[in-house]
């Protein structure tokens, strides 16, 4: 009788939660979508999607409703998308920007409805129930695709509301950011009620093995990490407001903040990075040492035999009869030039260029501009070098002096993309460098968000990081993705710190997306079990 007492107020709760969406719908879509916000950062409260997913996965919920909760999501997750309107030089950039920032709230749940659509379709036509089973894989697919088309805007993917877990979202070594969504969905499905595979109480304690048993397991180094000769670090904040930076303060004044930014005396080799964009005006990635804004950096890299890594506006020239890539500006005299978004690389022997390939639609470049030429003339204009961006043709790891030592750059929004990241990093001991200009949404969630995704990033690829932000927060990251040291938002200043280069030793960097497809194979496999589970249920009763 005492375990009917605990067990039944319990039972009766969790049956009136997954009926709520056929009793109150506008309640359930409010309540789910509210959950799901509040799981990401900064309230981080992942445990939330417990709560939130069985919701959704009831088939009674109309698309309008579903349609609300997912806009809520991304209301209460990517609010300070429209922020960037209140900083505004004039009304109507303002209005711009609050349109900009409010079509990706509101067009993003239409994409995220696609795997339900997906999913009901499917099962409809099979003459079965739809099965959180059956949609753990649509949904999975649908983030690895929407993080590899140019309208991609992924930053509500489900693993990253683990980014400061950091015992759970160690996972990602294991599956990487994808994955870690499909593991996420898969111990959701396995603790929920009603769920036709197993036993309450089996399910109950395989819910457990999957949620704690395996972040476990992922915190072992399974494969053999070979390190290199520490290195030592520094990342700059210069802390110039993004709107002043292309409008009010000058060029020069910028340039001599980061000038005395530099360390006095740092040891050969070292590593020193600066945010994106933080030589404000255009210059040449062909003939960097001929540049005057760039002569003191030239300088300074040959006085003290330093690697020293800038963010930049950069362009190249066409000349005459060349053929002109799509995001090119012509020239009446013939040929033309093409902007970037880019890092350059100073050593005291060479210099090496990196160009951001995943551009912000829109603000950088217009999805698929190629082939959809009339986009040309639909950009936002959030400063900088206004007009559409080129793209590189292929990306790879740089080489620092004296040692070769390669080093991934991702520039802003390029951080989030592991798989891209994967790809850059040799088998060999090597750094990150993240550099970035995130702080046009002001002290909001949005700066907090990318810092932290850059923390489980690094986690999942097992190599030190050194991150510079313009207005912060900077920090150095071990292997692990935890800081050695950091700058909080809205300082001016330098940090420094000693890190140990080491081979991208995870199994997501050796094999990638495998993990993610074993997840999916292992959620269709428990789908096929459901639906047996089903029928034999339905003979024994007749």
């Amino acid at each position: 009788m005492r375990t009917m007492r605990l067990t039944l107020p319990v039972a009766r709760w969790f049956s009136w939660w997954q009926d709520l969406p056929t009793a109150s719908p506008r309640k359930a879509a409010l309540l789910s979508g509210t959950l799901l916000g509040l799981a990401f950062p900064p309230v981080s409260l992942p445990w939330l999607l417990w709560a939130a997913w069985p919701l959704l996965w009831n088939s009674r919920l109309r698309y309008r409703h579903l349609y609300g909760a997912l806009l809520l999501w991304n209301l209460v997750g990517c609010y300070w998308l429209l922020l960037t309107t209140l900083s505004a030089p004039d009304l109507q950039e303002g209005l711009l920007s609050l349109v900009a920032g409010a079509a990706a709230i509101l067009t993003n749940p239409l994409l995220m409805l696609l795997p339900f659509w997906a999913w009901r379709t499917l099962s409809r036509r099979l003459g079965q129930e739809p099965s959180p089973w059956l949609f753990i894989p649509l949904w999975a697919l649908f983030e690895y695709l929407h993080f590899r088309w140019e309208l991609t805007w992924s930053w509500l993917t489900l693993g990253f509301a683990w980014s400061e877990w950091p015992f759970w979202g160690a996972m990602v070594r294991l599956v990487g950011p994808v994955g870690l969504s499909a593991w996420t969905l898969i111990g959701v499905a396995m603790v929920s009620p009603g769920l036709p595979v197993g036993g309450r109480w089996s399910r109950f304690i395989a819910g457990l093995v999957w949620i704690g048993g395996l972040p476990a397991l992922a915190h072992i180094d399974w494969l053999q990490r070979s390190v290199d000769a520490p290195r030592t670090v520094w990342a700059l904040q210069p802390n110039i407001d993004p709107y002043a930076k292309f409008s009010e303060l000058p060029p020069d004044s910028q340039v001599k903040i980061v000038e005395r930014l530099l360390p006095w005396a740092p040891p050969q080799g070292s590593l020193i990075v600066g945010p994106e964009t933080a030589i404000p005006l255009p210059v040449s990635l062909d003939h960097p040492r001929q540049e005057p804004w760039l002569r003191p950096f030239w300088r300074y890299v040959e006085r003290h035999k330093v690697n020293l890594l800038l963010g930049v506006t950069g362009y190249r020239y066409f000349p005459p009869g060349s053929r002109l890539p799509a995001s090119a500006r012509p020239m009446p005299e013939g040929g033309g030039y093409e902007l970037y978004n880019a890092a350059l690389l100073l050593r005291p022997d060479t210099f090496f260029v990196h160009i951001k390939a995943r551009l912000v639609p829109f603000v950088e470049r217009a999805p698929y501009l190629e082939v959809f030429t009339f986009l040309r003339s639909w950009q936002i204009d959030l400063g900088g070098a206004f007009g559409h961006l080129g793209k590189p043709d292929t990306q790879q790891a740089l080489s620092l002096y004296p040692d070769d030592l390669p080093v991934a750059v991702a520039v802003c929004y390029e951080s989030i993309f592991a798989h891209d990241l994967r790809r850059r990093l040799p088998p060999k001991p090597a750094l990150l460098a993240i550099l970035t200009n995130d702080g046009w949404w002001k002290e909001s969630s949005g700066y907090w968000q990318h810092y932290r995704y850059g923390q489980l990033v690094a986690q999942g690829l097992g190599v030190p990081a050194v991150r510079s932000a313009n207005t912060g927060v900077s920090a150095c990251l071990t292997a692990e993705g935890q800081p050695l040291s950091a700058l909080p938002y809205d300082t001016r200043g330098s940090l420094s710190a000693v890190l140990v280069p080491q081979a991208p030793a995870t199994p997501y960097h050796r094999w990638g997306e495998s993990g993610l497809l074993l997840l999916g194979i292992f959620a269709l496999g428990l789908w096929t079990r459901s639906l047996r589970y089903r029928r034999s249920s339905r003979l024994s009763t007749r």
